[in-house]
């Protein structure tokens, strides 16, 4: 049995990596987009997804299938969680998410086009870059094809209304929009505060075997100098950065965030009995954290959880002993 387990990590791992986007260009402040005109609810309407296709919906869509988690939490919190048809396996959350029928999992040749096409939609919800062939190929067979992709916590504010107004849902999913850009906004003033020295060093560790953390250009990136922490790692180029254990001894983190994935108590006891580790700053002052992965790793409604998370973890009581 203790064969399985990196092999199952390993797997859940590049499911992860495929869902983070890599940013594009320097942060901007997160501050909510011009919102449409009065008549963004009403149809047809012509809208331009965040790719930049644009098509023309005669009607408001109450067929959709869904092939990324993002974008279905994204539905279901606006309130089009009804017309909603089918999605993923890994679309997860909310619970009635789960229980729609599956069309496959995130990796396009998991996903049956035949299976789609039976379904009958009248839109097709995708997301770019990973899924982009298989988005294309949708839109040859003359479906309805829409795709929402986000690199920052910007975009994730901006797909939101975008869906909004995509699926005639517009009032609910500003309304979460500007909720959204609140909590970023007290996160960020509460942070600001902390000054850089007090900031913890911290290691976003995605996995063990082998070791892998997220770059600063990642939103999960975002998320921790959002939260006031520092990337152990803020020199790498890549989203997904394998690292050695002795780099991580040289670098001598302040903190480690696990990406909560099965029992995170036992994890977080193995990672801090590591031989090598022992005198790591993190573990002496038993600082490894740990957040649900679906919190940093889909960008929609609940990174905005995950931040606020990160920030009391790394800044209880807004004080962080950093070094």
């Amino acid at each position: 049995m203790a064969m399985k387990e990196p092999t199952v990590n390993a797997l859940r791992i590049l499911a992860l990596l495929l869902l983070i986007a890599p940013g594009c260009g320097p942060r901007t402040p997160i501050a909510p987009p011009v919102p449409a005109d009065g008549a963004e609810s009403s149809f047809p309407q012509t809208v331009t997804d965040s790719l930049g296709f644009t098509a023309t919906l005669p009607t408001r869509p109450v067929r959709i299938i869904s092939t990324a988690p993002a974008n279905t939490e994204i539905l279901f919190a606006i309130g089009a969680g009804d017309q909603v048809i089918a999605d993923t396996t890994f679309c997860t959350y909310p619970p009635e998410a789960d229980k729609r029928p599956k069309i496959g999992g995130f990796a396009p040749k998991t996903i049956s086009t035949e299976t789609i096409l039976g379904l009958a939609p009248d839109l097709v919800l995708t997301t770019g870059g990973f899924q982009q062939e298989m988005t294309d190929g949708l839109r040859n067979l003359k479906l309805p094809v829409l795709s929402y992709d986000a690199k920052t916590l910007d975009e994730v504010v901006r797909n939101v209304r975008q869906l909004g107004v995509v699926t005639g849902r517009a009032p609910e999913a500003n309304a979460l929009a500007d909720r959204l850009v609140a909590r970023a906004e007290a996160v960020r003033k509460r942070t600001a505060a902390v000054p850089v020295e007090q900031r913890p060093r911290v290691l976003l560790l995605l996995g063990v075997e082998p070791l892998a953390t997220a770059g600063p250009k990642s939103f999960t990136g975002e998320i921790l100098e959002l939260a006031g922490g520092r990337n152990l790692f803020a020199d790498a180029d890549q989203v997904y950065v394998p690292i050695s254990e002795e780099e991580i001894v040289r670098r001598n983190p302040d903190a480690v965030v696990l990406w909560q994935m099965g029992e995170p108590i036992e994890r977080v006891n193995r990672i801090a009995q590591r031989p090598a580790w022992k005198d790591l700053t993190a573990v002496r002052q038993n600082r490894i954290l740990h957040i649900d992965d679906d919190l940093l790793s889909r960008p929609g409604p609940r990174l905005f959880d995950g931040l606020e998370q990160l920030a009391e973890q790394l800044h209880p009581q807004g004080h962080s002993p950093g070094r």
